[in-house]
């Protein structure tokens, strides 16, 4: 092929397009480049969603007032927090927030906290007493169509009246992609194992 042929099929692409195997090539490689913006927009998509309906609570502030603990938690996010319901318990020292949606035993009441909408804030009220040094509470709800919600605070006794606050939002995982999804699986399988083996201990 001279200079003046390859030029030629430059300028009049559909002649190269003609054959069959350039435009097998041609179509794996648009095929290719068409899967990635169509993942591209989906999770574009599903971030968007995920905004909109999903509520997020924060810990604003923290206050202790004599035997008094007192949690101000605000929706921070978008979407609101239906049908709340709280309830605590202490745990081990050894007791770590994770990534899984945390079960309520049988034997702990919870207590219903009312719906939460975008920038809506609950108070929570605590009585310490200095003898529970690691406390565990829980804020659960659902979103407009059904996804649960939970907020957990882990509060440690660090020195008398003073406490240390770790937070964790855990929401559904539908929005996540298939290997976030397959991960927290996994670790949601992992805690009901370990708790299935300690209760029949």
């Amino acid at each position: 092929m001279n200079v003046n042929q390859m030029l030629y099929q430059l300028l009049h692409p559909w002649h190269w397009l003609t054959y069959g195997q350039n435009t097998a090539a041609v179509g794996l490689i648009l095929l290719y480049f068409y899967t990635l913006y169509t993942r591209k927009m989906m999770l574009l998509a599903q971030q968007t969603r995920r905004a909109e309906l999903y509520p997020l609570l924060i810990l604003q502030k923290t206050q202790v007032s004599g035997d008094h603990l007192e949690f101000l938690i605000v929706n921070v996010g978008n979407g609101s927090l239906l049908n709340a319901v709280r309830w605590g318990q202490g745990v081990s020292n050894g007791f770590k927030l994770g990534s899984v949606f945390l079960e309520r035993p049988p034997d702990i009441n919870s207590a219903f906290a009312g719906t939460m909408v975008h920038d809506s804030t609950l108070t929570l009220h605590n009585a310490v007493t200095g003898s529970e040094a690691h406390v565990l509470d829980v804020i659960e709800g659902t979103d407009s169509v059904g996804g649960r919600h939970q907020f957990c605070i882990l509060r440690s006794l660090i020195a008398p009246g003073q406490f240390e606050h770790q937070v964790q939002m855990i929401h559904p995982t539908e929005f996540l992609p298939l290997r976030q999804r397959i991960i927290l699986k996994a670790y949601e399988w992992q805690a009901r194992l370990k708790r299935s083996i300690n209760h029949n201990h």
